[in-house]
């Protein structure tokens, strides 16, 4: 799968993407949300949670804004985009509403964007609507690489699906979310099948080679780079 870099999409998130690559931040790196069901059900592949818990850490507060370059590309199928650092608002304004600090820069009446790290998302499909939200791509999967891509979500999707942290949230669609086979909730029995994302970042890749064998088989062991120089269009290959 090749993905090809664009600058002048989103410039910082070009440049932090090109960074995290040369550092080997996504070596490693498990695929950990696979939002697929089918053709007609898909949402997003999402990594970039770090292996190393300490090196997590280091970078959790080095967040990165789109703010001088707000307009630019949508998300639709293949478009690659920097995940975002959110705090979860209430629906009115207020002092117990946690985002009154961020306001007025914060609009949104469900989330407010703290900023971008390191986590990588790829649009299965015609995710436009996170236009408004901030979320801009700065490349796109090459040629074919979609169809490699729609054979691993749908074997990742249909096994693990959503992480269990949203499938908790009402505002989440849970279709995406799936349950353990032969598992009965109930008597503090956990049924969700997807990755608790809070507990990787915790743990590191032992959570996730422990209890998600298929995922930790099919994580992203490197980055190639395929052009070299200042971070201009350009091509990365992840390699499984």
């Amino acid at each position: 799968v090749v993905v090809s870099v664009h600058r002048d999409w989103a410039p910082p998130f070009a440049q932090r993407f090109w960074q995290l690559v040369k550092l080997g931040w996504y070596r490693d790196n498990a695929l950990y949300r696979v939002d697929y069901r089918n053709q007609s059900k898909r949402f997003v592949m999402q990594w970039g949670i770090n292996g190393d818990p300490v090196v997590q850490k280091a970078w959790d507060d080095h967040k990165v804004s789109n703010a001088t370059a707000p307009a630019g590309k949508s998300n639709t199928r293949g478009r690659v985009a920097l995940g975002m650092g959110a705090v979860m608002c209430n629906k009115s304004a207020g002092a117990d509403d946690p985002c009154a600090p961020l306001r007025p820069n914060c609009t949104a009446e469900d989330y407010c964007g703290k900023g971008f790290g390191q986590d990588i998302f790829i649009s299965f499909d015609d995710n436009s609507r996170l236009d408004a939200h901030g979320f801009r791509p700065f490349g796109e999967v090459e040629g074919l690489g979609m169809q490699t891509l729609d054979a691993t979500g749908n074997l990742l999707g249909n096994t693990y699906g959503e992480v269990a942290d949203l499938c908790g949230d009402p505002r989440a669609d849970s279709a995406y979310c799936v349950q353990k086979a032969g598992c009965v909730p109930g008597n503090g029995q956990d049924c969700l099948a997807g990755v608790n994302s809070t507990t990787f970042t915790a743990e590191g890749n032992p959570y996730i080679e422990r209890g998600f064998g298929l995922m930790y088989q099919m994580r992203i062991k490197d980055f190639g780079l395929c052009a070299s120089g200042t971070p201009g269009d350009t091509c990365c290959s992840p390699e499984e």
